[in-house]
């Protein structure tokens, strides 16, 4: 099986290259994905932005349709050998050994796809997802339609899907709250944990409800603001947001514990 790192993104809400970002252990973010990489195949290969600097010595994979995604990685993957081809995205700080080890041994070359699903949403995960040859031609046609949305593309694909074994292991990391949010789970572990949510003016609105019993695995305020608003795709960021835990102002990265009450207050009239 072939191993494609997909480190080819602008970072441009990150304002750095995640794949340069030192971890906690002190070891770079594209390091560690490519350890784990090389104990699932021999074959690595690395998909670069072009006019970058490869970060590390690996078989480069250049788009043939620079700009266009991760669609367009896969595709030039297939030029360089056949499938089965391991796309993994290098801003998966979280992602483990014993993750990929499950995603391989419960491969279904039957299907186009395995995949992982989301634990939040419950939709299929691409940058940590086996794709079949027939699942390469599948992602040229999409590009030549202009489809680059990389979810779509594999949900459109009936992938086989399988549950985490690491719950965590596939959250992401696209800003810097984001990513203080990782280095929390990494540091002190992620558990779940039943929090109370109170809203009030426009996340009251959105919510439809004035507060709710949360079930969440986020270490900080920050990430559980950010859980909830993938989830129900809340419009406001964070940075528009002050956050109190248990009736005190409290920074994004304040730790949240079982049983603690929360409150993101958003900007109102007048105030």
């Amino acid at each position: 099986m072939n191993v494609l790192i997909i480190a080819g993104g602008m970072s441009r809400r990150m304002g750095r290259d995640k794949g340069l970002v030192t971890r906690p252990d002190g070891s770079r973010q594209i390091d560690h994905i490519a350890g784990l990489a090389k104990q699932i195949s021999g074959q690595v290969h690395l998909s670069v932005r072009a006019g970058t600097a490869p970060p590390l010595d690996l078989p480069l994979v250049h788009d043939l349709r620079p700009g266009a995604g991760p669609l367009a990685a896969l595709e030039a993957a297939a030029t360089t050998s056949p499938g089965p081809w391991l796309a993994i995205g290098c801003d998966l700080f979280l992602l483990d050994a014993e993750t990929l080890a499950r995603l391989v041994e419960q491969r279904d070359p039957s299907r186009a796809a395995t995949c992982f699903l989301n634990r939040i949403d419950g939709r299929p995960e691409p940058l940590c997802t086996i794709y079949e040859d027939r699942a390469l031609v599948a992602a040229r046609a999409a590009l030549d339609e202009e489809k680059h949305c990389a979810r779509r593309f594999l949900e459109s694909l009936d992938p086989a899907t399988l549950d985490l074994p690491n719950p965590v292991a596939l959250d992401n990391a696209n800003t810097p709250g984001e990513l203080e949010e990782c280095f929390a789970k990494l540091t002190n572990g992620a558990s779940r944990k039943t929090v109370r949510v109170l809203h009030f003016a426009k996340l009251r609105e959105e919510r439809g409800v004035d507060q709710e019993f949360v079930e969440t695995y986020a270490c900080t305020a920050g990430g559980l603001y950010e859980e909830l608003r993938f989830r129900h795709r809340l419009s406001l960021e964070a940075f528009a947001l002050r956050a109190a835990v248990n009736g005190d102002f409290a920074p994004w990265n304040a730790p949240v514990a079982d049983g603690d009450e929360v409150v993101f207050i958003p900007p109102v009239a007048g105030g």
